[in-house]
C-alpha cells in the first residue's frame, strides 16, 4: 500500500464530493469536474498536500478562485479520512493537513510488506541496462571507479525497486590500443626479468602491477622461451584474466555484483564492429580522408567534430567498437533504456556517442 497515493485519493474524493454538493446547491454550474491535481507544498506551513482546483475552475465558471475555494471547503466532509483540517490560502489554493494517525499507519504497512516495503511498479518490467565502472583491465581500479560504482549500483538497485527489469553490466575493454600497450609493457618487464637490458618506453604502463603479473606468470609456468613472441599471447591472456578477476573480487568486497561482464573483443569475434560501420555507411554518415574512414558527426550536429572510425592502418578505433557495443545493447539485446555511468575523462565522448546512435 502506498500511503501517499491513498492520501491523494482521499483528497480527490473529498474535493469531488464537495464540488458536486456545490453544484447541487446551485452555488455554481459545471458540466464536468476537471482532473484534480494534488501536490506537496514547498512550505511545511502550507500543509501536507495542496490542490489548485479552484484556480482551474475559475476559467470555467468565471468566479474569483478564492471564493470558489471557500465554497468547496465549506461543503467538504472529512469524516472517515486521514484529513485533520483544510485551509484556503493565497489566490485560492486548498491546503490539507493530515492527522498523526496517517503518519503512524506506515508502521503497519512496513510490518505487512516486510522485505518488499518500498517497492513500486512504475517500471512495468521495461528492460534497463546500467553499465558502470567498466575500468580499464590493464591495471588496478582507482577512486573515480569507486565513485562510479556507488552511483551506478545505487541507481540500478533503485530502478529494480521501481519495477524495471535491470541488468548491471561491466564493459571490459580487452581489445584495441590499450591492450597492445599492455602487451608491450608485459614484454619489457618479461625481458627485464629474463636479464635483458631494456628500457620501458614512456608511453607504456609503468605500474608495479605489470611486474607482479609477469612474476606470477613465471612462478606458475616458468620460463617458456627466451623469445617473448612465443609466450606473448599466453602472458597477455593470463595477466588480463588475473586483472579482471581481481576487479570482480574487489567490486564484490565493495558490495557490487554484476549480471554481465561483456568483453569488447566479442564484438570483433561476432563481426558486430564492422556490421555497425556498414550501417553508418549505408545511412550516409561516413567518408574517407587521409586513408582513414571517418564518422560524419557534423552532419548530425554542426557543433561536433568528425571522428575516425577506421585508422589508415585498417584498425578500428575505440569509438567504433563503442558504437557497436551500444548498437548491441539496443538492437541485439533489445534494452528499452540504456544508462552509462562514465567518469570525467569521458565527458567529450557523450555528445559524439549520442550523435552516432542518432545516425544509426
Amino acid at each position: 500500500m502506498n500511503l501517499v497515493d491513498l492520501a491523494k485519493e482521499q483528497i480527490r474524493n473529498t474535493i469531488t464530493n464537495a464540488t458536486k454538493k456545490c453544484i447541487d446547491e446551485g452555488l455554481f454550474s459545471l458540466d464536468g469536474i476537471p482532473e484534480i491535481f494534488v501536490e506537496k507544498p514547498k512550505e511545511k506551513s502550507h500543509g501536507d498536500f495542496a490542490a489548485n482546483i479552484a484556480l482551474e475552475l475559475t476559467r470555467i465558471i468565471k468566479k474569483n478562485p478564492r471564493e470558489i475555494a471557500d465554497m468547496i471547503v465549506k461543503n467538504m466532509d472529512i469524516s472517515d479520512t486521514f484529513i485533520e483540517k483544510v485551509e484556503v490560502a493565497g489566490p485560492g489554493f486548498i491546503n490539507f493537513f493530515f492527522k498523526n494517525e496517517w503518519f503512524y499507519s506506515v508502521i503497519d504497512v512496513i510490518l505487512s510488506e516486510g522485505d518488499d516495503y518500498g517497492r513500486i511498479d512504475i517500471g512495468k518490467n521495461k528492460k534497463v541496462m546500467v553499465e558502470f565502472v567498466s575500468a580499464n583491465p590493464t591495471g588496478p581500479m582507482h577512486m573515480g571507479n569507486a565513485r562510479g560504482g556507488a552511483i551506478g549500483d545505487c541507481l540500478a538497485n533503485l530502478l529494480k525497486w521501481a519495477g524495471f527489469d535491470v541488468t548491471k553490466e561491466f564493459y571490459i575493454n580487452d581489445a584495441g590500443n590499450q591492450i597492445e600497450k599492455f602487451a608491450k609493457s608485459l614484454e619489457i618487464r618479461y625481458r627485464q626479468l629474463m636479464g635483458e637490458d631494456v628500457v620501458m618506453p614512456e608511453d607504456c604502463y609503468h605500474g608495479d602491477d605489470i611486474t607482479e603479473r609477469v612474476k606470477e606468470f613465471l612462478e606458475k609456468y616458468g620460463s617458456l622461451a627466451e623469445d617473448f613472441d612465443k609466450v606473448r599471447d599466453r602472458l597477455v591472456e593470463y595477466a588480463l584474466n588475473k586483472n579482471i578477476s581481481l576487479m570482480e573480487e574487489h567490486l564484490k568486497r565493495y558490495g557490487i555484483e554484476y549480471d554481465v561482464w561483456f568483453r569488447e573483443s566479442s564484438l570483433y569475434e561476432s563481426n558486430e564492429v564492422f556490421e555497425t560501420i556498414e550501417d553508418l555507411k549505408k545511412n550516409g554518415y561516413t567518408y574517407e580522408k587521409d586513408g582513414a574512414l571517418w564518422f560524419f558527426a557534423s552532419k548530425v550536429d554542426e557543433s561536433l567534430k568528425d571522428e575516425v572510425l577506421i585508422r589508415a592502418n585498417g584498425i578500428p578505433t575505440y569509438f567504433a567498437s563503442d558504437i557497436a557495443y551500444h548498437r548491441n545493447k539496443f538492437e541485439k539485446r533489445k534494452f528499452d533504456i540504456v544508462i552509462d555511468i562514465w567518469g570525467a575523462d569521458h565527458h567529450g565522448h557523450i555528445a559524439r556517442m549520442k550523435a552516432a546512435l542518432k545516425a544509426l
